[in-house]
């Protein structure tokens, strides 16, 4: 069976949030009540749910 790209699949997230969040960013103010609030939001889960996944991966392989 073919090994994934495993950090590919980890940092793509954070590139689709980040991608998304550009692309809008002089459409949406960031007050809590728009859109802006919550992308940032959903690219700070995104980054930490990587960076967390990193560092288990990065364990895990020097074990």
């Amino acid at each position: 069976m073919k090994k994934k790209n495993l950090i590919g699949v980890i940092i793509l997230p954070v590139i689709i949030t980040l991608s998304i969040l550009v692309v809008f960013s002089s459409r949406i103010a960031t007050k809590p009540s728009d859109a802006g609030f919550w992308m940032i939001l959903t690219f700070g889960m995104s980054l930490g749910v990587a960076l967390t996944r990193i560092i288990l991966w990065y364990k895990e392989k020097t074990k």
